[in-house]
């Protein structure tokens, strides 16, 4: 299974973005987008509702479908 992570690594990496851009785009440091993009850290729901709203998508992107 991908984690979450990787999800939002991928959407990051495709809009040629830098953690701190995405990172002062939805309202967190740096560093704690770094520990939630490396799987140290579960974002909490606002984060996960800031980071669709920023990438213009919904929030059932950042999962992968189920098995």
């Amino acid at each position: 299974m991908i984690s979450f992570g990787t999800i939002i690594r991928k959407f990051r990496i495709e809009k040629n973005l830098s953690q701190a851009v995405v990172a002062t785009g939805i309202g967190i440091e740096q560093s704690t987008y770094s520990r939630i993009e490396s799987d140290l850290l579960e974002p909490k729901a606002k984060t996960l509702l800031y980071l669709a709203i920023f990438y213009n998508i919904e929030v059932s992107n950042f999962y992968p479908p189920p098995a």
